[in-house]
């Protein structure tokens, strides 16, 4: 997709489209999962990162690409700055126009609370889809509140940067191997059956289907 956006060809949305994605078995899993998704990242911003700035690519496009695939190694630095680094300083210096100044002690609390906004709509919006999802969907509320707090986005980032050191190691220092398959649950886990199809048999209607589960073995209809 990428090669054919710098050839300046559009892709268009599909709207019929659907797709499933099963959960890691495990935290091993998992792990191998999101560092083959984070080394193919790095691989196609360093490939193509050069042909961003020409090509055939209009400035929207390219705008778009570069903060797709450059900007954010920058943004991972940054937070990692903010919350490994500036945070515990706050501890030893508070947060004060004294301390730090006028426009950085404002700077800290607009993004505070920035921060605290996608927070608070996330859990609100688990909480009311439990009527839709079903009671399950408790566990949920519970799961976002928890990764979407400042602590969560916190651990979530050093998850992060711990995968782009390894993927940056194995990518210059050529150690990169065959990519595994990720040992996943079962397909009925998303509402698909676990045995093929018939030929023909259309499991999921795109023109009645709401993109919600159904229960495994029932008609799509």
């Amino acid at each position: 997709a990428i090669q054919q956006l710098l050839d300046g060809r559009n892709i268009e949305f599909c709207a019929e489209s659907r797709s499933g994605e099963l959960a890691p078995m495990g935290c091993g899993a998992c792990w191998k999962q999101r560092l083959r998704w984070t080394m193919g990242w790095d691989e196609t911003s360093l490939k193509h990162s050069g042909d961003m700035a020409g090509g055939e690519v209009n400035c929207r496009a390219r705008c778009g690409l570069v903060w797709t695939f450059i900007v954010r190694w920058f943004l991972q630095m940054l937070s990692v700055g903010t919350f490994w680094v500036g945070f515990p300083l706050t501890l030893v210096w508070p947060l004060k126009a004294c301390n730090w100044g006028l426009l950085i002690t404002r700077l800290a609390q607009y993004c505070f609370i920035a921060g605290v906004g996608p927070w608070l709509f996330a859990t609100l919006e688990a909480i009311f889809q439990v009527g839709h999802r079903g009671r399950q969907s408790c566990i949920q509320v519970f799961f976002v509140f928890i990764v979407a707090s400042p602590f969560g986005f916190a651990g979530f980032s050093a998850f992060n940067i711990a995968q782009q050191i390894v993927s940056f190691y194995k990518i210059f220092s050529g150690t990169v191997s065959g990519w595994e398959v990720t040992a996943r649950g079962p397909a009925s886990a998303i509402g698909f059956p676990s045995v093929p199809e018939e030929q023909g048999n259309l499991v999921r209607d795109p023109s009645s289907d709401d993109g919600e589960l159904i229960e495994s073995g029932s008609d799509s209809d």
